[in-house]
């Protein structure tokens, strides 16, 4: 539907004054959060033995030497945990309601979440308070409509997501970034969702799940909401994603989960491989900044290793060939011709976290044949300026593949550690009697595919076969005629032996898996 109010600047302050207060807010959050994450760190590397664990590369097989999940627990990093898990009161909480406003008049539920509140910030963004079985409480989203959104109420728009880093809001792009500013001819709309400091994740919580689950909200509910309630170009062409730190993190691990949902995502100074020790030590402590516990975003490495390479963009990288894919990187040196020189305790963040996760998977990408861009400045701190610096670089690229209706993806490769999945049309349900490990699939196309995993998988594929009365599924050499639905769909098994009962990565798990070939003959 065509859904567009009339904008009014909100009563009181300006945006002038409400962006100052912002930014000082932003500095003292990024300060304290720097601080404490350097003590994590720095009492990891410090512990005794910390120099012993050696990291043998990025791939299926890559494992810490020695017990390092033992040696992150030493005395000296329970203390920095502690100093860490405290600032989580510094936090703004989340108001939770007694009961759930009905939905604004004239908007449109969608995946089960509904707008029930409404209020204009400037004369272009809009805030949304969104009602969702995701979180406990009501999610706040920001809109950034571009200039001329309400001079052709006929005109249909792109979207571009943005993710924001650790102890952010979704204020963050609107004043930290100067956002609307940045995009006065970018011809997108902005979405800025709030992910507190939770990885842009569903969280495994010992097992219970969610809330808070962050991707469900984003990929399940906020996509199809602003889709409904806006006039979006509501399909994967003119769907991007930007993401900075952990919103790095959050940006190119939605698109590798959901490479079908995003013809484009980026990252500035992202977090963007989560198997570099500080990095893992970060992601375990961050929910401590929400007060929750180290570790229950994913679970404990020691047992759940297999979850968190299941979301880890440089794991999930082979899932982004068919995405355009663009990293952004500091040096850690700061540029007085270019940031404040009070940014100076940034700079560490950028050298020692950011720069060695974006090298990876950025070698990665390199390795896997991957076209991406990868800019790498000679200065830059992890600072509001530097992120200032990619975000319109970034957009311009985004607003010229808007242009091209880039088509769907002939071919594309998926790997997925989730039981069943949903990609390009394909659905996949792995045996049920087969633990969590990854399921891949190569070179998917309509004439085929190739499986590598364990179990029997049962895969229902697009509607490629209309008007085809029987087609031949040939596996291993072994043929079987098979008859599309009114659809044109066909369900078919791959047997690939027992399923494996152990987890991927499991402490004495073997995990030996098949591949099968499977072709189509109409």
């Amino acid at each position: 539907m065509t859904l567009f109010r009339e904008m009014h600047e909100q009563a009181g302050d300006g945006p002038i004054e409400s962006s100052k207060r912002a930014e000082g807010a932003f500095a003292w959050r990024r300060l304290t959060t720097v601080s404490l994450l350097t003590a994590l760190v720095g009492a990891l590397l410090s512990s005794p033995g910390a120099d012993a664990a050696t990291y043998s590369g990025v791939g299926c097989n890559e494992r810490w030497a020695g017990s390092w999940i033992a040696r992150q627990i030493r005395p000296s990093l329970a203390v920095a945990i502690a100093v860490f898990s405290a600032a989580a009161f510094l936090a703004p909480a989340s108001s939770a309601v007694a009961a759930t406003p009905p939905p604004v008049a004239g908007t449109v539920e969608a995946g089960g979440a509904r707008i029930i509140g409404e209020q204009w910030l400037t004369g272009r963004t809009l805030q949304l308070t969104v009602a969702t079985d995701n979180f406990t409480a009501p999610a706040p989203v920001e809109v950034v409509f571009p200039v001329g959104y309400n001079f052709d109420t006929t005109k249909t728009w792109p979207v571009t997501y943005h993710t924001h880093g650790t102890y952010g809001n979704e204020t963050w792009f609107r004043t930290a970034y100067n956002g609307e500013a940045l995009t006065a001819s970018y011809p997108s709309i902005v979405v800025a969702p709030r992910g507190d400091s939770g990885y842009w994740s569903d969280w495994f919580n010992n097992g219970s799940g969610g809330p808070p689950k962050y991707e469900s909200f984003v990929m399940q509910q906020l996509i199809p909401l602003i889709d409904a309630n806006f006039r979006t170009i509501p399909d994967r062409a003119h769907r991007a994603i930007m993401g900075d730190s952990m919103g790095g993190y959050g940006a190119l691990m939605l698109a590798a989960r959901h490479p079908d949902s995003f013809a484009a995502a980026a990252s500035f100074s992202g977090v963007v491989d989560s198997n570099w020790a500080p990095g893992m030590t970060l992601l375990s402590a961050s929910p401590t900044l929400q007060g929750a516990a180290p570790d229950v975003i994913y679970g404990p490495r020691s047992t759940q290793e297999i979850r968190w390479h299941g979301h880890n963009p440089a794991d999930l990288a082979s899932n982004l060939r068919t995405v355009d894919v663009q990293l952004f990187n500091g040096s850690g040196i700061l540029d007085p011709a270019h940031e404040a020189v009070t940014n100076a305790p940034f700079c560490s963040v950028e050298s020692d976290f950011v720069r060695p996760e974006t090298v990876s998977l950025h070698q990665t990408l390199v390795a896997l044949g991957i076209n991406h861009r990868w800019q790498e400045e000679s200065w830059g701190c992890h600072d509001p300026e530097l992120m200032q610096y990619f975000i319109p670089q970034a957009i311009e690229r985004f607003q010229s593949l808007f242009a091209q209706s880039v088509a769907a993806p002939a071919r594309f490769d998926y790997r997925a550690i989730e039981p069943s999945f949903d990609v390009y049309g394909w659905h996949v349900a792995a045996d049920p009697a087969r633990a969590l490990e990854f399921l891949t699939l190569t070179d998917v196309s309509p004439s085929g595919l190739t499986v590598t995993g364990s179990g029997t998988t049962t895969i229902t594929t697009p509607p490629l076969f209309k008007g085809s009365k029987a087609v031949t599924v040939t596996a291993d050499g072994n043929s079987t005629s098979m008859q599309p639905d009114k659809n044109g769909s066909i369900t078919f098994p791959v047997s690939q032996g027992c399923p494996h009962a152990q987890q991927q990565y499991a402490l004495g798990a073997v995990t030996n898996q098949t591949t099968t070939t499977v072709t189509f003959t109409r």
